[in-house]
């Protein structure tokens, strides 16, 4: 989010909101919503206020599953 957020100030090429997403996905989806509202970057976007809460949730879930399966 910081990285884009700063390459938007400077008309440079952007990450893409696919990237963005991929990272919330993979395990991250705590630190894009955090930096998403101490950066206030794509916070107006509707995808990613429902999209980054429910990938986090679903993060929560599979770590409580693999870390209950050990």
């Amino acid at each position: 989010m910081s990285e884009d957020k700063k390459r938007s100030r400077f008309k440079r090429e952007r990450v893409s909101e696919r990237t963005l997403f991929l990272l919330a996905a993979i395990g991250g989806a705590l630190g894009v919503l955090i930096a998403m509202y101490r950066k206030r970057h794509k916070t107006r976007h509707l995808s990613f206020r429902l999209g980054i809460p429910m990938l986090l949730f679903l993060n929560a879930v599979l770590y409580g599953y693999f870390w209950m399966a050990n």
